[in-house]
């Protein structure tokens, strides 16, 4: 009953006010696609993370910095973006909700039904794939990643992603099962393909 009302709360949360092919009409925890990252941190802050997470990120380079957010959060435990390094106004070009499923990640793949019909009605002229794969950083390929990809025609992507990870991998690299909402701009999604 408890993951069946979940079910329906994150669905009626990621109803958008207009239901339009367009990412930016989208909002994670009120923040979309295109809103500045200022409204949420202070200069120093935003600076501040995308200096520390290189260490932990190795794939960023001068372009995109990563920053999370933990507090004041209503659905998620954890909230990521990315945002130009150089860009005074720091605009969200990628957002990822994060929610922890450690003991049942068959209730991750119940949410990621429901919610990919929902996001089916959202972006109704999106192309809509589904991929089942081994998690590159797992080289025993007992590490299992299903995921739910809408390709919108500006190139921009939403997916929906459950993540389970190998039991002894994730308690010694401190990792999280769970279910990853992200909406992300080609410009993102390219940039991840070039580095």
């Amino acid at each position: 009953m408890k993951s069946l009302l979940l079910i329906l709360i994150l669905t009626l949360s990621f109803q958008s006010s207009s239901k339009a092919d367009d990412i930016r009409d989208f909002e994670i925890e009120g923040m979309s696609i295109g809103d500045s990252l200022l409204d949420h941190f202070s200069r120093d802050e935003i600076l501040k993370q995308i200096e520390s997470n290189k260490i932990m990120y190795t794939y960023l380079t001068d372009k995109f910095g990563h920053v999370n957010k933990f507090d004041g959060l209503s659905k998620y435990h954890l909230l990521s973006f990315y945002v130009k390094k150089r860009d005074k106004n720091f605009i969200i070009h990628s957002i990822t909700g994060s929610m922890n499923h450690v003991d049942n990640i068959e209730i991750c793949h119940q949410q990621m039904k429901s919610i990919s019909k929902e996001f089916s009605n959202i972006f109704k002229n999106a192309k809509k794939e589904t991929f089942n794969y081994n998690h590159a950083v797992d080289k025993s390929g007992r590490s299992k990643v299903r995921e739910i990809r809408f390709k919108l025609k500006s190139k921009d992507k939403v997916r929906i992603v459950c993540m389970d990870f190998e039991e002894t991998l994730r308690i010694e690299s401190n990792w999280i099962d769970g279910l990853d909402i992200t909406v992300q701009t080609n410009e993102v999604t390219k940039w991840f393909q070039d580095r």
